[in-house]
């Protein structure tokens, strides 16, 4: 996956008038720790945009801006709207250079997605379905060997299915229940640490694993029964399986219940456990945004907001403080 990654990096060229400064630009970002592989591929369709419309100065102009922001056919929003962060990210770096810049002014895009949160009767019925699953001998290099202690795994550890799937047999380390997150989104590692019952599910794998291939193709954590690595699209295909025999519906690739729902709901009940037990949120909210891996608590606010609508009964405890922490905005009062 990670040379993949760095094939990838290495094919791309820019070509225009801002090629040397696209370089310098990428190269900064990679510095910073973002591994910036769908960003660079986003600045490749700008300097395309820069030689169709011949251009020969490195000032982004506000002409240049707005041709920038124009949707695209069967564009997204959110797509475009991720291009126009980049463009201006690229314009205060030029900016940092004194260089004149205009940026794009496309208002960012609402979304009404609410991911899905497992309730304890689903989960039973997932886990249900993974433990009573046996692997025909026609099929001998079966997904759903791995299935009932990688789901458990995304439960419990809340990591994202690239990075599970990632994980190499030395970056799980049983014994002092730590795992080193080395591919995760952001380019940055970090240290996960897992329970007690974990482990114990991770060994019993593990003794399986070793049985069926002593000497595996590969040295990942999690294999398939005849010891190759995993893509995340096997255990989509495998999941939706198990889904329908546990008979939960699933609505669709962007509706789910997915895989990374698994994610969503460790974050939940994280927050949960934590309120519980009495933790601030002001202390909670951080180590739950680090233990994820969350760049900000931007990104683990929506769970300060899908545990209060789940969890009526925490909803004074969250009041109470959750305005402090993200207040409300009144578009009638300016500052």
């Amino acid at each position: 996956m990670n040379s993949l990654n760095g094939n990838i990096m290495r094919k791309i060229r820019f070509n225009g008038v801002y090629k040397n400064l696209l370089e310098e630009f990428v190269q900064f970002k990679r510095q910073c720790g973002f591994k910036y592989v769908t960003a660079e591929k986003m600045l490749v369709l700008f300097d395309k945009l820069t030689i169709e419309r011949g251009e020969t100065e490195t000032s982004l102009g506000i002409e240049l801006a707005r041709a920038w922001a124009v949707k695209r056919p069967n564009e997204t929003e959110s797509y475009r709207y991720k291009r126009s962060v980049v463009f201006n990210q690229f314009a205060l770096y030029l900016r940092q250079q004194d260089r004149p810049c205009s940026i794009c002014h496309v208002p960012p895009y609402k979304t009404y997605f609410i991911p899905h949160i497992y309730s304890s009767k689903e989960l039973e019925q997932i886990f249900s379905v993974c433990d009573n699953q046996v692997c025909m001998p026609i099929r001998r290099d079966s997904v759903m060997f791995v299935m009932p202690a990688l789901l458990r795994f995304l439960l419990c550890t809340g990591l994202r299915i690239g990075e599970a799937l990632g994980l190499l047999d030395t970056d799980v380390n049983l014994q002092n229940k730590m795992l080193i997150i080395r591919d995760s989104k952001n380019g940055k590692e970090r240290l996960v640490p897992f329970s007690d019952s974990l482990a114990t599910i991770l060994t019993q794998y593990r003794i399986h694993r070793v049985r069926l291939n002593p000497s595996p193709s590969t040295s990942h954590f999690f294999l398939s029964a005849r010891g190759r690595s995993l893509e995340p699209g096997d255990i989509y295909v495998c999941f939706k399986r198990i889904l329908h025999k546990a008979g939960i519906p699933f609505k669709g690739n962007h509706y789910g219940p997915r895989v990374h729902d698994f994610r969503h709901t460790f974050a939940v009940r994280s927050l949960v456990h934590m309120l519980e037990n009495g933790m601030d949120i002001y202390c909670s909210l951080p180590i739950l945004s680090t233990y994820l891996g969350h760049q900000s608590l931007e990104a683990t606010n929506k769970y300060v907001r899908l545990t209060k609508e789940m969890y009526p009964d925490l909803v004074y405890t969250i009041d109470t403080i959750y305005t402090d922490v993200f207040p409300s905005i009144d578009d009638n009062k300016t500052e």
